[in-house]
């Protein structure tokens, strides 16, 4: 959202898919510029609109429509074992989410991830990887879901870090 001096604050609308728009949120207070949909369900499209209003004495007023934005709400899937194999590969294993296309598993030798390499699994029902060639290193892990509508790709958040140190 953009600040708006002269709203007293704005009104939050959202549509699933092509549905209807409906009234999610009054937020009273121009200086708030930020707003979480804690009722969005996973693998849902979403369009939400922001409207500026103001309230003076009994009548209120309401901007024009604010540009719309379409997300998709995906809830992030979780690294759950890390495994040194032998010949130098690591097992990447993760929890599964129905809704979305793949996932994409991140791993880097440093723990703020620069220099990281990705590796993209597609399917929903995939759970692990197995990753060859690397160093006798520490590594640090972390997995993110993906799912493409038409010409785009919507991500869930990266999953906590794990680890594993590669010793084989």
């Amino acid at each position: 959202m953009y600040l708006n001096n002269g709203a007293g604050g704005y009104i939050v609308y959202r549509k699933a898919g092509k549905g209807k728009y409906s009234k999610l949120a009054n937020i009273n207070k121009n200086t708030i510029l930020s707003y979480t949909d804690k009722s969005a369900k996973n693998g849902t499209v979403y369009t939400y609109k922001i409207v500026a209003c103001k309230t003076a004495g009994k009548t209120s007023y309401n901007a024009a429509d604010s540009n719309q934005k379409t997300i998709m709400r995906i809830t992030s899937s979780k690294v759950t074992k890390t495994t040194n194999k032998a010949g130098k590969k690591m097992t990447v294993k993760w929890s599964v989410n129905s809704k979305v296309g793949g996932y994409q598993i991140q791993y880097s030798v440093k723990s703020n991830f620069a220099k990281a390499k990705t590796v993209k699994v597609t399917g929903a029902k995939k759970s692990n990887v197995t990753i060859a060639k690397l160093a006798k290193k520490k590594y640090y892990v972390r997995v993110r879901s993906f799912k493409k509508v038409g010409k785009t790709t919507y991500y869930s958040a990266w999953s906590t870090t794990k680890n594993v140190v590669i010793k084989k």
